[in-house]
């Protein structure tokens, strides 16, 4: 049986297909407070793992935020301070988001501790996350306290749910539109990660962008995995649904990598019509799908799927509608995306209403001039797919290494700019402010205005002076039977007999242990790259699964790899 999440609405639901309309405010606590007294009963959000399900009315959710924002304020937490919140999803942390910024505060997410065994590895990333950005309060389970009372020293308070003061009764802080409204950090593909700081003008504006190039429906209902600490996850289901009026489904994103079928699920039991995911997620869903119970499983309401966070690829949208399309899942659905924290979250989307634009083009003109090019035959052939058109209020330029733009067709540097660009990074020295085009540090075209992500200038492999991106690397090691789907890495390290880099291919599989089966899935990955780039691996390294280091939104973390394959003893990955 499927849940209702609109049957609260007066008991009549909403009119399907009626666009949804922000609510009014500039402000998300000003739109939580006019929310709770004009729809109290409107379903906010639903978390199904809380204490077996949490339905947090709109009304709910504002009291709880209420009593939040009187433990935060008796903690300490004024007016533009810093709340660093480090609580898995959970009726708790958006508690403490929205009480956060009833106060008038800044919410900064940050990821806990995914395991006991890398407590201290965390607890190094967190001290730099706070020397930074100098919290006044951090609220955390109390687990994590000791280590968070460790971090903090006398700079600031801990603070462990359950909140349990009166909750205030004081008016929502009256902040500037310039001011800041949340900091979100990097999920770390670097060492460092990056305080991006976004204000309330920047952030309605990607609000508003999302919900009206979706467009949101007011009979929607959003499914969401995603971390909250990661910009699709907070402010693409989380913050963006509550200022349109739609239903959000929230789950960890541990129970996703436990079981991966929870996402299918919830998008049927709950009537599920917009989620979004990286392509790793559809890949990962897709490639198991045929040894999953799916009887009875019905997709035909999911009318907008997101795939964005890192490069799309056309052999992953293929497998997804062949494995899902015979549960109603429809082609046109999928959307992808392209975008960063830095922006607020949405830069392009592809159209509504149509498939993904797939353009199939020479590998070889790709990797010498930088050009797009009609592919010479089928082994010269490199499929891209587009990531849409910018949203509105963004603009996508771009430019070759002196600034200079380039016309449709020639790869260079991504460059944007945009009203809900952010204000700028989180320095020692307070607020790097930021005014310009930024480097997205991603490389691509555009074709009729379209935007094609070809990858990060910061992964290209050099191999004889020609530059390759690892994705078409990858994709052809992942075609060979016993290879994990999304455990596939490819990177190029430097070769001192040759003088260039020559090509390394990391393969997960649970073969790992036969040494024969592994010598026979070298030389099956070999040829298959061989056969679909012509560029021969000069090594193909097979490890156990999970080996692979990722970022918290499931983005391979390919400069920390690179270090482990140099100095072949991985350092602990500080996830």
């Amino acid at each position: 049986m499927k849940a209702d999440l609109h049957h609260e609405r007066g008991g009549e639901g909403s009119p399907a297909g009626v666009l949804a309309a922000p609510c009014g405010g500039d402000t998300l606590a000003g739109v939580l407070a006019a929310r709770a007294a004009r729809e109290p009963s409107a379903v906010a959000y639903h978390l199904p793992e809380s204490h077996g399900e949490t339905r947090l009315t709109v009304r709910a959710l504002y009291d709880r935020a209420r009593t939040a924002a009187a433990t935060l304020a008796r903690a300490g937490l004024r007016p533009g301070g810093r709340a660093c919140l480090c609580l898995d999803t959970s009726p708790d942390l958006l508690a403490a988001l929205y009480g956060t910024m009833l106060l008038g505060g800044v919410p900064m997410l940050v990821e806990p501790p995914m395991s006991f065994a890398r407590r201290r590895a965390w607890a190094d990333r967190a001290r730099q996350i706070v020397n930074v950005a100098e919290p006044a309060v951090f609220v955390c389970d109390s687990g994590v306290r000791p280590l968070a009372e460790e971090i903090l020293g006398s700079a600031g308070a801990v603070v462990c749910p359950p909140f349990r003061e009166r909750a205030i009764e004081a008016e929502v802080v009256t902040v500037a539109p310039d001011a800041p409204a949340l900091i979100q950090f990097s999920s770390g593909t670097t060492a460092a990660p990056k305080g991006i700081v976004l204000s309330h003008r920047a952030l309605f504006a990607a609000m508003k962008a999302i919900g009206g190039a979706t467009p949101l429906h007011r009979d929607d209902v959003a499914v969401s995995w995603l971390p909250l600490y990661h910009d699709m996850g907070m402010v693409g289901a989380t913050l963006t649904t509550l200022l349109f009026g739609v239903p959000a489904v929230l789950v960890s994103p541990l129970s996703f990598a436990a079981r991966p079928k929870i996402w299918l699920d919830l998008m049927h039991r709950y009537g599920g019509t917009v989620s979004a995911a990286p392509n790793f997620a559809y890949r990962l869903v897709a490639s198991l799908a045929d040894r999953l119970p799916l009887d009875g499983l019905d997709l035909s309401g999911w009318r907008v799927a997101f795939n964005g966070a890192e490069v799309v690829d056309a052999a992953t949208l293929r497998l997804w509608q062949r494995t899902l399309g015979p549960y109603g899942f429809r082609p046109e659905a999928m959307r992808t995306c392209y975008g960063l924290a830095e922006i607020g979250l949405a830069a392009s989307f592809s159209r509504s209403g149509a498939t993904p634009r797939v353009e199939a083009l020479s590998a070889a003109a790709l990797a010498g001039r930088g050009v797009a090019l009609p592919p010479s035959s089928a082994q010269d052939t490199r499929e891209l797919v587009s990531s849409g058109l910018p949203v509105p209020g963004v603009g996508i330029r771009i430019v070759d290494d002196a600034g200079g733009e380039l016309p449709d067709g020639i790869v260079g540097r991504v460059l944007m700019t945009g009203d809900s660009m952010m204000t700028g990074y989180l320095s020692e020295n307070g607020i790097e402010t930021y005014d310009g085009s930024l480097d997205t540090g991603d490389l691509g075209f555009t074709l009729d205005g379209e935007l094609f992500v070809t990858g990060r200038h910061k992964d290209l492999i050099i191999i004889a002076g020609r530059n390759y991106q690892p994705q078409p690397f990858e994709q052809a090691a992942a075609t060979v039977n016993g290879v994990r789907a999304v455990g596939v890495a490819a990177l190029g390290l430097p070769d001192a007999g040759s003088g260039t880099e020559r090509l390394v291919i990391v393969v997960e599989t649970p073969l790992h242990r036969d040494a024969a089966r592994s010598e026979r899935l070298r030389q099956e990955v070999e040829r298959a790259v061989v056969g679909e780039t012509g560029v021969r691996p000069g090594r193909v390294a097979v490890v156990r699964p999970g080996t692979l280091p990722r970022t918290s939104s499931g983005k391979l973390r390919r400069p920390f790899l690179t270090a482990m394959m140099t100095a072949e003893s991985p350092p602990e990955d500080p996830r």
